[in-house]
């Protein structure tokens, strides 16, 4: 829908072929604008397919990679300026015959000198500050409100239930205040459940990825707002544009958490569920909310016709309880305390509850997530 300008490329390649192996040489080098790299790739045809593929690019002035991106591909990013340095690891290896083995890596370092001389069409500064927020559903306007006080049902990271705050973070990604916006165990596992399945089955995102996409990008699943969202990602975390604790304050104040586009973040959903403010929020209604931000449109089907959560919600109660336990959240005394049939719906949701009996293999059919979660990783 926009003029994009590639500029320039060229390949100078060294292939290999014999005996149903292909091999491209790291003597080859691809040029794109400024920006020079030597790939390697090797694809083993027998006795199964086996890839392995590599870049290894040592210290190069970073700027050679930000001022390549085609104009207009990468909307946020155009006209972006930086000075200093970079280099940049990547290593992939699959056996079609042990996808389980695969292996993963990739790293872009910043050097001590690197910094952003000026940014592009898009400051990521400016949601340290108040900001609106537009909510999209496929790239439809639903909802704006202001990220800050001006909004009456924004609640600074203090003035939500710390409960909460934990459960979701467990559920969502609990290396969250640790990483630096990618944790490479999580790429490589949906790398690996990807392929098993032969579809985009799950993503890999962290909160902070799921924050980049919902403030600044579309919800298109391509290449292309895949690595715009990573490069974004990449800025933030590791040029400290926004703090953590900011990121993580956003992102539970956005987070969509119902149905027809009516409830939004921590505050409305515990008004809609609950009845009560985010801040009284209890672990046994943390978690509940925590399990259905991958699929909030759905979440009656979590509940049988007597308006009390299914007892498939057992599991997900010792997952996140225990997972609460050992980082020190609760005692365990608590932990044995939580219970499924704590959770009493008395909010505006109670109208959403079944009426009638739905059978636990077509509630768990209808809750396939829409969303992604790094819950199982940990």
């Amino acid at each position: 829908d926009r003029d994009l300008e590639f500029g320039n490329g060229a390949i100078n390649s060294h292939l290999n072929v014999k005996d149903n192996v292909f091999e491209l040489d790291s003597a080859s080098t691809i040029h794109f604008n400024r920006l020079n790299f030597h790939p390697y790739l090797k694809l083993e045809l027998q006795p199964c397919i086996k890839v392995t593929a590599s870049i290894n690019k040592e210290t190069f002035p970073a700027d050679e990679l930000f001022s390549s991106l085609p104009n207009g591909l990468f909307v946020n990013l155009d006209s972006l300026q930086t000075t200093g340095d970079l280099d940049y690891h990547f290593f992939l290896q699959v056996d079609e015959d042990n996808i389980d083995s695969l292996k993963f890596e990739s790293a872009l370092n910043k050097h001590p000198n690197f910094k952003i001389v000026k940014f592009g069409r898009t400051d990521f500064r400016e949601i340290g500050k108040p900001f609106m927020y537009d909510a999209r559903d496929h790239g439809t306007l639903v909802r704006s409100f202001k990220i800050g006080p001006e909004w009456q049902n924004f609640r600074p990271l203090d003035s939500i239930s710390i409960h909460l705050q934990n459960a979701v973070m467990i559920s969502e990604d609990g290396f969250f205040y640790t990483h630096k916006g990618f944790y490479e165990g999580a790429i490589q596992y949906s790398l690996i459940q990807n392929i098993k399945q032969k579809r985009f089955a799950r993503g890999g995102s962290t909160i902070s990825m799921q924050l980049v996409k919902n403030l600044f990008l579309n919800n298109n699943k391509n290449l292309m707002r895949k690595v715009e969202e990573i490069l974004i990602v990449w800025l933030i975390e590791n040029e400290r544009l926004v703090s953590k604790r900011r990121m993580y304050e956003i992102y539970l104040n956005i987070i969509e958490w119902g149905p027809n586009h009516k409830v939004y973040g921590a505050e409305e959903a515990a008004q809609f569920y609950f009845n009560k403010h985010a801040n009284q929020i209890t672990a046994d209604e943390a978690i509940f909310l925590a399990a259905i931000v991958p699929s909030p449109k759905k979440f009656m089907y979590r509940f049988d016709e007597t308006h009390k959560l299914r007892p498939s919600m057992d599991f997900y109660y010792k997952l996140i309880g225990g997972k609460m336990v050992r980082r020190g959240f609760i005692t365990g005394e608590a932990y044995e305390a939580l219970s499924r049939e704590k959770v009493e719906v008395t909010g505006a949701a109670v109208s959403w509850l079944p009426k009638l009996k739905v059978k636990p293999e077509v509630a768990d059919s209808l809750l396939e997530a829409e969303g992604e979660s790094l819950l199982d990783l940990e």
